[in-house]
């Protein structure tokens, strides 16, 4: 409990210290950015902390982030001064606002620590990884930290979110095997604060004066970004418990591990499933691809319950927070561009600079955080960016700005904000390598309409409903021409939706005609049924074996809810807006996988679809909280329906959630505890006792050599286990992961003779020469060792080293002086 409520006032700590900050960041929002205070407080902190470890200004220690967070508090305090305004004053007026924030961050936290508690294991999935790199982090004595799977190298990843963590661990002074849980629950509780502000400031900029409605969609936007799931779990309860037998139902929807006939097991006996320990994992794997010759081809389609429940702390999830952040910066810029003076000349960007300063988000700060987002997760960096601009535009076009003054807004804010956040996060850039590739055309896996549904059918329904509710009322209240409306959607549909399905398959055919070659996994002829069954929506036959086609629906619905949503700016203003900006970005998102994906490791749209449904799955969410409350607002005598609907939706939404945690926890059967480690008493005590020798004995960063996850292994928690519960730089660790994040494996293939020397061979000379060569300072043999190697190979250690440590079969070897 102790651990909890430091953490706790820790970040509480942190939101009030940098609440100066925010009041003037935030301006323009009702709330002054309250919400938000945290996630900006964290970020600019760990901005100087990075840069000082970087420089050599600041130790990577409790003393430098204490310095680093007295700078920022100092210059928001300035800041708060130089303005006039008191942001004390603010809260002591809104204190029933701070109260509504604080209860439910509390609750988000305390909440989600609990449930933590129940399955607080840091072992399978990347889980090794990302405490490997959290490690790696509080064990640094400089930034950037060292590679704790590569040693010699620094990490070549987007780390800066095990930065932000390490912050808050250095703080603290908790060891990291109990800050990883309460990173998890606190990026929850971040989470949903920020996503509960956004809903807020978006009522509030609609309606001021109704604060009972904005609580409400504040709440809602919580529970739509954080809390709710998608409709596989609904799907999984029907076919559990055999409610829908007719086994063509479920070879239709073809989801994997749901499309075989229903058992037939009355409720309740039928909850949970007999594969009750993964259960929960078949949300994130609904949408189903497949390799031209009708193989199962995996795609990711997480939303964040799913990442939550999981508890892993990938940077997609660290992101979140700070995702929600810059959508509010977004929101920010658009008020301010309403309202901004424009540019009559290019000598104008002092003035435009200077309001600003004063009205809206300050210049200098868009950098620190968008750039940061490439930091955080690179592939937030240019969608969020792009939104950021986007608002700005749709604010100057709302205002009637003139073309000039429109374009070289937009050029500015573009340039200064993607060169400046390139520039301020040169050290990361510098040693990052990426696996990307660049684009290729997805020629034959596009997302089938059943399949999208069942991922985004909460939102899309709520939306289209929102906005046909909204058109009715302007129909009727101003005479817009209904049918004409109805038309132009319509064209968007064939324009945006069907053409460029049926270019895709005529680029394919013209190709495979003249020929002419194009990138593809395989030969055309074996992409051509696949290629038509894009634009047909039929059956798509491979080697006698009947297939479903995607057609080009889900980009048709993608483009029609585009074009309904620009039809809604014809007759809308103010916030409005925005929220169809938040709505048209989404569609975007979901829209470009059907036609393009990022050429990866994988070689497949597999992380396309992960990274851009996960940014969908939280615009539309936002976007779905303020419109259930606006459809409230608009609805009159339609209100008992609605109601029902809502609460129809809610309920199902969070049935994966009220499912889904007790599986996960195991039923709450296990003592509660926030020990990250703490299965390792019962799975590896050995081991465990080996690993607390070296994180009470060993400072610096020393090489170590244990078990190597080579030939590519990832996801073995047993490989690189020292390494990752200590920080301390191995020799090798998952192959498979470095190869990557490096987008090489001409390290790892360098390494791995060698590994076979010090494992596999009983060759003194040649083992003390590889033993200075990679500076291995100890060497661990555990079970994994005694299992994977000889045992003549593994009895030279005790003849080249002094065992240091010995706990049953494990022992610790150090390098002799």
């Amino acid at each position: 409990m102790v651990a909890i409520a430091l953490w706790w006032l820790l970040l509480l700590l942190i939101g009030g210290s940098t609440w100066p900050l925010a009041f003037q960041v935030f301006r323009s929002l009702p709330d002054r950015g309250l919400a938000l205070a945290r996630p900006l407080g964290l970020l600019l902190i760990a901005f100087v902390w990075w840069w000082g470890g970087n420089l050599g200004l600041l130790p990577v220690s409790q003393g430098g982030a204490l310095a680093a967070w007295g700078a920022v508090l100092a210059f928001g305090l300035w800041w708060a001064h130089r303005s006039g305004e008191s942001p004390w004053r603010w809260l002591r007026a809104h204190c029933n606002l701070v109260l509504f924030y604080e209860l439910l961050f509390a609750l988000a936290f305390l909440g989600w620590t609990l449930f933590r508690a129940y399955n607080p294991e840091i072992t399978y999935t990347e889980k090794p990884m990302e405490l490997a790199f959290l490690n790696a982090v509080v064990r640094t004595e400089r930034f950037p930290p060292h590679d704790p799977w590569l040693s010699g190298f620094a990490i070549s990843y987007y780390y800066f979110g095990y930065v932000l963590l390490g912050f808050l661990t250095e703080l603290s002074g908790l060891p990291t095997r109990f800050a990883f849980n309460l990173g998890v629950s606190s990026w929850f509780a971040l989470t949903s604060l920020a996503a509960a502000g956004l809903g807020w400031n978006l009522w509030t900029l609609y309606r001021p004066e109704r604060l009972r409605a904005a609580r409400v969609a504040a709440l809602l936007s919580a529970f739509w970004v954080v809390l709710a799931g998608n409709g596989e779990a609904i799907l999984d309860l029907a076919h559990a418990c055999g409610w829908i037998r007719d086994p063509g139902f479920w070879g239709w929807l073809d989801i994997p591990e749901l499309n075989t006939p229903p058992p037939s097991r009355p409720w309740p006996a039928c909850w949970p499933p007999r594969d009750r320990v993964w259960a929960w994992w078949r949300a994130s794997r609904v949408v189903r691809d497949y390799t031209p010759d009708g193989q199962h081809q995996e795609v990711i389609d997480e939303f964040p319950q799913f990442s939550f429940l999981l508890g892993d702390l990938h940077p997609h999830v660290l992101a979140l927070p700070f995702t929600l952040m810059a959508i509010g910066l977004a929101l920010a810029a658009f008020q301010a561009a309403q309202r901004s003076p424009g540019l009559s000349s290019l000598q104008g960007w002092r003035a435009l600079l200077e309001f600003l300063q004063n009205h809206g988000p300050p210049f200098w700060l868009l950098p620190i955080v968008f750039g940061g987002l490439a930091f955080l997760n690179t592939w937030d960096f240019p969608i969020y960016t792009g939104l950021l601009l986007a608002a700005w535009a749709l604010g100057a076009w709302g205002a009637e700005r003139s073309w000039r003054s429109f374009r070289w807004e937009v050029i500015g804010l573009a340039g200064g904000t993607l060169t400046l956040g390139v520039i301020l996060y040169l050290p990361f850039y510098l040693g990052f390598r990426s696996q990307a590739g660049g684009f290729l055309p997805n020629f034959y896996n596009g997302t089938r309409l059943p399949q999208f549904m069942v991922m985004f059918g909460f939102q899309v329904i709520g939306l289209i409903l929102a906005l046909w509710i909204d058109a009715i009322r302007q129909w009727r209240g101003e005479g817009w021409a209904l049918g004409r409306w109805g038309w132009r959607i319509f064209g968007g549909m064939l324009v945006l939706g069907l053409a460029p399905v049926a270019l895709l398959v005529g680029i394919y055919e013209l190709a495979r005609a003249l020929p002419i070659s194009i990138p593809a996994p395989v030969s055309m002829d074996q992409l051509r049924p696949w290629a038509w069954g894009r634009l047909l929506d039929g059956t798509v036959i491979v080697n006698g074996n009947p297939f479903p086609g995607s057609g080009p629906w889900v980009p048709m619905v993608l483009a029609g809810l585009g074009a309904w949503v620009t039809q809604w700016w014809r007759r809308g203003s103010g916030v409005r807006a925005f929220v169809g900006l938040l709505i048209l970005w989404g569609a975007a998102l979901a829209w470009a996988v059907e036609f393009v994906f990022l050429k990866d490791f994988f070689g497949t749209r597999m992380n396309t679809v992960f990274k851009f449904y996960y940014q969908t799955w939280v615009l539309w969410s936002i976007a779905l909280a303020w419109g259930t409350v606006a459809l409230w607002e608009w609805s009159g005598r339609a209100r008992p329906f609605l109601a029902g609907l809502f609460a129809s939706m809610i309920a199902l939404a969070a049935l994966y959630p009220a499912l889904m945690i007790p599986i996960k926890a195991d039923f709450f059967a296990r003592p509660p505890t926030l020990d990250g480690y703490a299965h390792l008493s019962r799975w590896a005590p050995d081991d465990l006792a080996a690993i607390e020798w070296l994180n009470r004995h060993v400072r610096g960063t020393p090489a170590i050599l244990e078990a190597p996850g080579w030939h590519g292994i990832s996801f073995q928690p047993e490989f690189g286990r020292f390494a990752a519960h200590t920080g301390l730089p191995t020799v090798l660790g998952w192959a498979g992961h470095e190869h990557q994040w490096r987008g090489s494996y001409a390290e790892i293939a360098r390494r791995e003779p060698d590994l076979e020397i010090l494992w596999r061979s009983a060759d003194l000379e040649a083992t003390q020469a590889l033993l200075e060569k990679y500076g291995i300072e100890y060497v661990i043999i555990g079970r994994t060792e005694r299992e994977e190697f000889p045992p003549q190979a593994l009895q030279k250690f005790e003849r080249l080293m002094d065992p240091v440590f010995r706990s049953g079969e494990t022992v610790i070897y150090r390098r002799r002086e």
